[in-house]
Protein backbone atom coordinates (compact mmCIF):
# COMPACT_ATOMS: atom_id res chain seq x y z
CA UNK A 1 0.00 0.00 0.00
CA UNK A 2 1.36 3.38 -1.06
CA UNK A 3 0.91 6.70 1.67
CA UNK A 4 0.91 9.90 0.95
CA UNK A 5 2.43 12.67 2.88
CA UNK A 6 -0.02 15.39 3.81
CA UNK A 7 1.83 17.88 1.51
CA UNK A 8 1.56 15.74 -1.01
CA UNK A 9 -2.40 17.18 -1.37
CA UNK A 10 -1.34 20.92 -1.17
CA UNK A 11 0.30 19.96 -4.26
CA UNK A 12 -2.73 18.98 -6.53
CA UNK A 13 -4.75 20.93 -8.43
CA UNK A 14 -8.59 20.40 -8.99
CA UNK A 15 -8.24 17.95 -5.93
CA UNK A 16 -11.75 18.13 -4.71
CA UNK A 17 -12.80 16.24 -8.12
CA UNK A 18 -13.22 12.50 -6.83
CA UNK A 19 -13.70 11.63 -10.07
CA UNK A 20 -9.61 11.72 -10.53
CA UNK A 21 -7.86 8.37 -10.39
CA UNK A 22 -5.68 7.71 -8.11
CA UNK A 23 -3.54 5.00 -8.58
CA UNK A 24 -3.08 1.85 -6.55
CA UNK A 25 -3.79 3.06 -3.70
CA UNK A 26 -7.52 3.53 -4.73
CA UNK A 27 -8.91 0.64 -2.71
CA UNK A 28 -12.11 2.04 -2.09
CA UNK A 29 -13.66 2.98 -5.11
CA UNK A 30 -15.91 0.53 -6.64
CA UNK A 31 -19.01 0.43 -8.83
CA UNK A 32 -22.07 2.05 -6.83
CA UNK A 33 -24.36 1.93 -9.69
CA UNK A 34 -26.31 -0.86 -8.09
CA UNK A 35 -26.70 0.39 -4.51
CA UNK A 36 -28.92 3.20 -3.63
CA UNK A 37 -26.91 5.48 -1.69
CA UNK A 38 -29.75 7.29 0.12
CA UNK A 39 -30.80 3.58 1.40
CA UNK A 40 -27.51 2.84 2.06
CA UNK A 41 -26.57 5.73 4.19
CA UNK A 42 -29.59 5.66 6.08
CA UNK A 43 -28.84 1.73 6.98
CA UNK A 44 -25.28 3.11 7.69
CA UNK A 45 -27.22 5.31 10.13
CA UNK A 46 -28.38 2.43 12.09
CA UNK A 47 -24.56 2.37 13.99
CA UNK A 48 -24.60 4.49 17.33
CA UNK A 49 -21.16 6.53 17.04
CA UNK A 50 -19.83 9.11 19.09
CA UNK A 51 -19.56 12.81 17.91
CA UNK A 52 -16.38 15.09 17.85
CA UNK A 53 -15.08 18.03 16.55
CA UNK A 54 -11.72 18.04 14.71
CA UNK A 55 -10.05 21.30 14.45
CA UNK A 56 -6.50 22.14 12.95
CA UNK A 57 -4.39 25.82 12.04
CA UNK A 58 -5.64 26.06 8.19
CA UNK A 59 -4.40 28.41 5.78
CA UNK A 60 -3.03 31.94 7.34
CA UNK A 61 -3.33 30.21 10.60
CA UNK A 62 -6.74 30.78 10.38
CA UNK A 63 -8.85 27.73 12.59
CA UNK A 64 -10.59 25.56 10.80
CA UNK A 65 -12.87 23.02 12.26
CA UNK A 66 -15.79 20.17 11.38
CA UNK A 67 -18.44 18.20 13.16
CA UNK A 68 -17.32 14.11 12.84
CA UNK A 69 -18.37 10.80 13.68
CA UNK A 70 -15.86 8.87 11.93
CA UNK A 71 -13.13 8.87 13.86
CA UNK A 72 -11.16 5.34 15.39
CA UNK A 73 -8.33 4.71 17.22
CA UNK A 74 -5.80 2.70 15.41
CA UNK A 75 -2.92 2.06 17.40
CA UNK A 76 -1.48 2.27 20.97
CA UNK A 77 2.27 1.71 20.08
CA UNK A 78 2.63 4.13 18.32
CA UNK A 79 -0.41 6.04 19.32
CA UNK A 80 -2.26 6.76 16.05
CA UNK A 81 -6.19 7.85 15.35
CA UNK A 82 -8.01 8.32 12.25
CA UNK A 83 -10.74 10.19 10.44
CA UNK A 84 -12.16 11.20 7.19
CA UNK A 85 -13.23 13.62 5.46
CA UNK A 86 -14.88 14.50 2.44
CA UNK A 87 -12.88 15.29 -0.68
CA UNK A 88 -15.66 17.95 -1.58
CA UNK A 89 -15.30 19.54 1.91
CA UNK A 90 -15.14 23.02 2.11
CA UNK A 91 -11.99 22.89 4.57
CA UNK A 92 -10.97 19.52 2.77
CA UNK A 93 -7.01 21.51 2.03
CA UNK A 94 -6.79 23.36 5.24
CA UNK A 95 -7.12 19.86 6.94
CA UNK A 96 -4.81 17.57 4.63
CA UNK A 97 -2.34 20.53 4.29
CA UNK A 98 -2.31 20.89 8.02
CA UNK A 99 0.74 19.31 10.14
CA UNK A 100 -1.58 18.18 12.94
CA UNK A 101 -5.37 18.64 14.12
CA UNK A 102 -7.09 18.06 17.62
CA UNK A 103 -10.09 16.01 18.30
CA UNK A 104 -12.48 17.02 20.69
CA UNK A 105 -14.77 13.60 21.56
CA UNK A 106 -18.23 15.82 22.38
CA UNK A 107 -20.60 15.59 25.93
CA UNK A 108 -23.70 14.87 26.27
CA UNK A 109 -24.79 18.57 26.84
CA UNK A 110 -22.95 19.75 23.33
CA UNK A 111 -25.19 18.95 20.64
CA UNK A 112 -25.25 23.01 19.91
CA UNK A 113 -21.66 23.13 19.01
CA UNK A 114 -21.74 19.58 16.58
CA UNK A 115 -24.61 21.74 14.72
CA UNK A 116 -22.42 24.72 14.73
CA UNK A 117 -18.97 22.62 13.48
CA UNK A 118 -21.04 20.84 11.07
CA UNK A 119 -22.76 23.88 8.95
CA UNK A 120 -19.79 26.29 7.23
CA UNK A 121 -20.68 29.62 9.02
CA UNK A 122 -17.29 31.72 9.46
CA UNK A 123 -18.39 31.99 13.65
CA UNK A 124 -17.88 28.28 14.43
CA UNK A 125 -14.85 29.43 17.17
CA UNK A 126 -16.83 32.36 18.45
CA UNK A 127 -16.23 32.05 22.37
CA UNK A 128 -14.70 28.00 21.81
CA UNK A 129 -10.76 29.43 20.98
CA UNK A 130 -8.96 28.97 24.28
CA UNK A 131 -5.20 29.61 23.08
CA UNK A 132 -4.45 31.25 19.98
CA UNK A 133 -0.82 30.10 19.97
CA UNK A 134 -2.32 26.51 19.70
CA UNK A 135 -4.54 24.59 17.90
CA UNK A 136 -8.36 25.46 18.51
CA UNK A 137 -10.11 23.20 20.38
CA UNK A 138 -13.41 22.61 21.93
CA UNK A 139 -13.71 22.95 25.90
CA UNK A 140 -15.20 20.94 28.47
CA UNK A 141 -15.36 17.92 25.90
CA UNK A 142 -15.33 14.15 27.23
CA UNK A 143 -11.82 13.81 25.54
CA UNK A 144 -9.36 16.01 24.08
CA UNK A 145 -6.54 14.43 21.55
CA UNK A 146 -3.85 16.44 19.94
CA UNK A 147 -2.14 15.15 17.53
CA UNK A 148 0.45 15.62 14.49
CA UNK A 149 -0.08 14.39 11.17
CA UNK A 150 0.93 11.12 10.92
CA UNK A 151 -0.28 9.65 6.98
CA UNK A 152 -3.07 10.99 4.62
CA UNK A 153 -4.32 7.73 3.03
CA UNK A 154 -6.78 8.10 -0.31
CA UNK A 155 -9.92 6.02 0.78
CA UNK A 156 -12.51 6.17 -2.51
CA UNK A 157 -14.73 9.88 -2.08
CA UNK A 158 -12.93 10.80 1.29
CA UNK A 159 -9.27 10.63 2.63
CA UNK A 160 -8.13 9.16 6.03
CA UNK A 161 -5.98 11.66 8.16
CA UNK A 162 -4.10 9.45 10.57
CA UNK A 163 -2.68 11.73 13.63
CA UNK A 164 0.21 10.34 15.79
CA UNK A 165 -1.47 11.50 19.48
CA UNK A 166 0.87 13.88 21.85
CA UNK A 167 -1.39 15.22 24.11
CA UNK A 168 -4.77 13.87 25.94
CA UNK A 169 -7.24 14.64 28.11
CA UNK A 170 -10.36 12.58 29.49
CA UNK A 171 -13.00 14.11 31.51
CA UNK A 172 -15.97 11.54 33.25
CA UNK A 173 -18.80 13.45 31.00
CA UNK A 174 -21.22 11.51 29.28
CA UNK A 175 -20.77 11.67 25.34
CA UNK A 176 -23.04 12.87 22.80
CA UNK A 177 -24.18 10.09 20.47
CA UNK A 178 -25.39 10.17 16.67
CA UNK A 179 -27.86 7.56 15.50
CA UNK A 180 -30.63 7.39 13.03
CA UNK A 181 -29.54 10.75 11.17
CA UNK A 182 -30.25 12.38 15.02
CA UNK A 183 -28.53 13.34 18.44
CA UNK A 184 -29.20 11.28 21.28
CA UNK A 185 -27.85 10.57 24.92
CA UNK A 186 -26.89 7.32 26.58
CA UNK A 187 -29.21 6.81 29.16
CA UNK A 188 -27.55 6.09 32.84
CA UNK A 189 -26.86 2.87 33.36
CA UNK A 190 -24.85 0.89 36.03
CA UNK A 191 -21.04 0.00 34.90
CA UNK A 192 -20.90 -3.33 33.95
CA UNK A 193 -16.92 -3.72 32.86
CA UNK A 194 -15.26 -6.23 34.10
Amino acid sequence: MQYFPAAFFTKLSGINNHSKPWGATNMCRTTTSTLDIHLLRNALGSYPTGVAVVTASGRHRAPVGMTINSFTSISLDPPLLGWCIDRDSASFVDFTGATGFSISVLAKHQGDIAKRFATRSADKFVGLVEDPAMEPVIPESCALFRCRMYRVIPLGDHVMLVGRVTQFERREKPPLVFVGGKFRQLPDAPNIAA
